[in-house]
């Protein structure tokens, strides 16, 4: 028998019953495919391999050169510009993880005597068999195991000072008061609770699971994406790091020449790093119209598009702080290539970057 949402008991039939738990074991089978997808993630596996190119002796000798004593107001400037593109890679890797930590913890309603309680659980709940799973002889077996204490001591180990740790937890998320009175059988239920451990039917855990693969799939999405855009903005800002290495180690002394090829180095990583932020939306938006979609909200989702007006907004300090910088080493350079060469290369990186900038706040 199985309660129905009327509160009225229905009864499954022995093919229904089979079917559910054919269901079941096919979401766990699909649970521990997103997980791994997420663990793979979760590695760093790209992002935080390639994170540790930045910190080469590169980047090392680049800030050394710009931060040098005898170092003028330009070159002070431009380390700005380079620790802001740093920044920016901290930041997506920030966010990240910030998108997995949500993927594997969420709210945990409880219902108490004092109302209800939110505490935090991994995605993964506990288990209990459904309560319509077994007759009434083997429930009443089922419940006196669960009371026997070579069971509860798998949560609740028999010594005090466990015991002691396990009620400041249970206090702490407010399923009872530290201090008050309990057994061990009353600690165990409390874990159980913290891990989402619920008694329900058959019916009652389709619907959990259903519902429960549906938040799985839409956080892995989002986070799939986001890794996707933190992987372009990474090698974009390796290249970069790359090419103001190169510039140092030719001329440490660095010349007006040389500030030039930084400032327009980093003025084409603005547009650059904004164009690549927000490719992959666009890239799924045009699978969609491939498909034959004549509209597509993906680009609204703000879930999906976050990241790029974080990135707009870096990449405009960039670009406000090197066009400062071009205007003044175009008053103090009268060759042709200064004069004509470098102001083309800015002004195409700041249209660029106010054409990337509008389409990123678009979305």
């Amino acid at each position: 028998m199985s309660a129905g949402r009327d509160g009225a008991e229905t009864a499954l039939t022995p093919d229904e019953r089979a079917a559910m738990r054919a269901f079941l074991q096919r979401s766990e089978v699909r649970l521990g495919t997103v997980h791994r997808i997420a663990t793979a993630l979760l590695s760093g596996a790209g992002v935080l391999v390639l994170v540790p190119a930045l910190g080469r002796d590169g980047i090392v000798n680049v800030m050394r050169a710009l931060l040098d004593a005898q170092g003028t107001v330009m070159h002070r400037v431009i380390a700005l510009m380079v620790a802001v593109t740093l920044a920016l890679v901290l930041v997506v890797v920030w966010m990240l993880l910030v998108e997995i930590t949500r993927f594997y913890f969420h709210a945990n309603h409880l219902d108490t005597d004092r109302g209800t309680v939110f505490a935090p659980r991994f995605t993964l709940t506990g288990l209990r068999l459904p309560t319509d799973e077994a007759g009434g002889p083997s429930t009443t077996a089922l419940a006196s195991s669960r009371d026997l204490p070579t069971h509860t001591e798998l949560l609740v180990p028999t010594n005090d000072r466990a015991r002691a740790g396990i009620d400041r937890r249970i206090a702490a998320h407010g399923l009872g008061r530290d201090g008050e009175p309990r057994t061990d059988l009353d600690r165990a239920a409390a874990l159980m609770a913290l891990v989402g451990a619920r008694d329900r039917d058959l019916v009652d855990e389709v619907a959990k699971v259903e519902f429960g693969m549906a938040r799985h799939v839409l956080r892995v999405q989002v986070i799939v994406l986001r890794y996707i855009k933190a992987l372009l903005v990474v090698l974009l800002t390796i290249v970069l790091m790359f090419v103001l290495a190169a510039v140092v180690d030719a001329s440490p002394g660095l010349e007006t020449g040389d500030e030039r090829w930084m400032v327009a180095a980093l003025m084409v990583w603005a547009p650059a790093v904004l164009f690549a932020t927000g490719a992959p939306v666009r890239w799924i938006d045009r699978m969609l119209r491939s498909e034959g979609a004549t509209t597509s909200g993906v680009r609204r989702d703000r879930e999906l598009t976050g990241l790029e007006r974080i990135t707009a907004r870096v990449a405009s300090v960039v670009t406000v702080l090197g066009l400062g910088c071009a205007v003044a080493l175009v008053t103090q350079d009268a060759t042709t290539e200064g004069s004509v060469v470098f102001p083309a290369v800015i002004v195409a990186a700041v249209v660029a970057h106010v054409v990337f900038t509008m389409r990123a706040w678009r979305t």
